[in-house]
């Protein structure tokens, strides 16, 4: 049990760095979140990609 949360605590920091280094990449530090594509912001961290990039 404690393994299991443990393992979702660090899955959803990863998207989080994962996110944030996005948002740098894109010139926005500020952001939590940038598309991987066009670099525009997201809301959450939980997509890589804008609704546009994903069509």
């Amino acid at each position: 049990m404690f393994e299991m949360q443990y393992n979702e605590e660090m899955e959803a920091e990863v998207r989080r760095l994962e996110a944030k280094k996005r948002a740098t990449e894109a010139g926005h530090p500020e952001w939590d979140n940038a598309c991987a594509s066009c670099g525009c912001q997201l809301a959450g961290t939980d997509d890589k990609f804008c609704e546009s990039c994903r069509r």
